[in-house]
């Protein structure tokens, strides 16, 4: 019974690393994208409970606001060189990427959309744990640049 309860947890073991092997992007540009997802996820992971506190939907813990700020600033030191190659856009990857070409097209705006962003990161870790009134009028700038590059550089 212990011989075939191994061979059987084998089988699966063999089954699920061919499936996992077989599922496992090999694309360049995909894994690419997913890595740019991946901090988008992130930022949003510690933006949104910011975003939460500033509505009163969350109760504003300053202790958490500044260490979730610290986050998002911290982030901006990593480099996200690689994750932008051209061709990586909707268009090319209608299933996978929802960036418009706009990006790559209106470099100008992007670098800025970027700045304001970065701007906005640094006056909320600034603000951040210094009390709900300094964290409200920050937050909005932080909304602005995440809605506005959005708006141009994202489909829905």
């Amino acid at each position: 019974m212990k011989k075939i309860l191994l061979l059987l947890m084998a089988m699966a073991m063999a089954i699920a690393s061919g499936t996992i092997a077989h599922t496992a992007e090999r694309d360049p540009v995909k894994k690419a994208i997913q890595a740019r997802h991946a901090v988008m996820i992130l930022r949003s992971w510690y933006a949104g409970p910011l975003f939460g506190m500033a509505k009163g939907d969350i109760e504003y813990d300053a202790d958490w606001a500044g260490a979730l700020a610290n986050s998002l600033k911290a982030e901006l030191d990593t480099t996200d060189r690689g994750m932008w190659p051209e061709e990586s856009d909707y268009e090319a990857y209608p299933d996978f990427s929802r960036t418009l070409p706009e990006w790559w097209l209106d470099t100008d705006g992007a670098e800025e959309a970027e700045k304001a962003y970065a701007s906005a990161v640094t006056q909320i870790a600034e603000s951040a744990g210094g009390g709900l009134n300094a964290f409200r009028s920050a937050i909005g700038d932080l909304g602005k640049s995440c809605k506005g590059c959005h708006d141009s550089y994202r489909t829905e």
